[in-house]
């Protein structure tokens, strides 16, 4: 056990000294097998795959979010792989592996790969099939690829209830917000990591948000076929017995007047506060200015555009 525990220090210890990204993918080929490690484990495979679980956490925790180089996730990925060569039955190992590996986009096809491994090994886990449908839909824009994977996981019987419903939608194009925002709640759900579980609250948030904000345009629209022209303001809908979604910032819907913006859509008039305070607290984005700081945007006094 000393010489397999030394194995496993020695490999991180490569993860501490590497250079270039080429260096860590040349030192893994030195390093053994899943193969030949169950060999040498003489009857402690399952020992030594918690061993090297143990030390991809501690990469991970060390790394993430700190290190713009991404060749540390090499090492990770073939920590976790030889984890579960040597005990194909570590769920853990393939679930949280698989949402370490995809945390910021950068390995997802090995997550994939990981997830995939995991469905062969344990066929009757949901979280497998719904972690590749995730990946397919959230990291690669394809509905297509995502369906089957999550039909497979609603059919396993083990899953959320939901799960039905989520497939279904996955072959809704209009419901692709909210789809985006049953996978995110199911991801934040499974986390463990601090770090992780900041930068998936931030995507919750901005997902509500748009689904209201798409709400709220589709009641305009409705004014608009009901009486021929925009309302004067936003609110005005309620002349037609129409009512706007509640603005989940804690503003009002307002004109949104940028340069770029369409002719009658409609924004939250806490939308740039409400996004810097999220940018300053999570780290995450450019901070945008505030409402106060742009000129006719976001103000509850707003002119309202011209009707068409």
């Amino acid at each position: 056990m000393l010489l397999l525990s030394g194995l496993v220090r020695s490999g991180h210890r490569h993860v501490e000294a590497w250079a270039p990204r080429e260096a860590v993918t040349e030192a893994i080929r030195f390093l053994p097998s899943g193969k030949a490690l169950g060999v040498v484990a003489m009857g402690y495979e399952e020992v030594l795959a918690d061993l090297l679980w143990v030390r991809a956490t501690v990469l991970f925790g060390d790394r993430f979010g700190l290190d713009e180089d991404p060749g540390w996730y090499t090492w990770m990925y073939y920590m976790v792989d030889l984890a579960t060569d040597l005990d194909p039955g570590f769920v853990l190992a393939y679930k949280y592996g698989g949402i370490m590996l995809r945390a910021d986009g950068q390995f997802v096809d090995q997550s994939t790969l990981l997830f995939a491994k995991g469905m062969e090994a344990v066929p009757e886990e949901w979280y497998f099939p719904f972690g590749i449908a995730m990946n397919y839909f959230l990291h690669k824009d394809s509905r297509r690829l995502a369906a089957p994977y999550m039909q497979r996981a609603a059919s396993l019987g083990t899953g959320p209830f939901y799960l039905t419903n989520l497939a279904a939608s996955l072959m809704d194009e209009s419901q692709e917000l909210e789809t985006t925002l049953a996978f995110l709640e199911e991801e934040k759900a499974n986390l463990q990591d601090e770090r992780i579980l900041g930068a998936v609250d931030a995507k919750i948030f901005e997902t509500r948000y748009q689904i209201a904000e798409r709400d709220a345009q589709r009641v305009i629209g409705e004014y608009r076929r009901m009486k021929g022209e925009l309302p004067s303001t936003p609110e005005a809908v309620g002349e037609a017995g129409l009512s706007l979604p509640q603005d989940p910032l804690g503003g009002t819907w307002v004109w949104n007047q940028e340069l770029d913006a369409e002719l009658g859509s409609v924004h939250s008039s806490a939308y740039y506060r409400a996004f810097a305070e999220l940018a300053k607290r999570t780290g995450l984005g450019a901070q945008t200015p505030d409402s106060t700081d742009v000129v006719g945007v976001g103000r509850g006094d707003a002119p309202a555009p011209e009707p068409q």
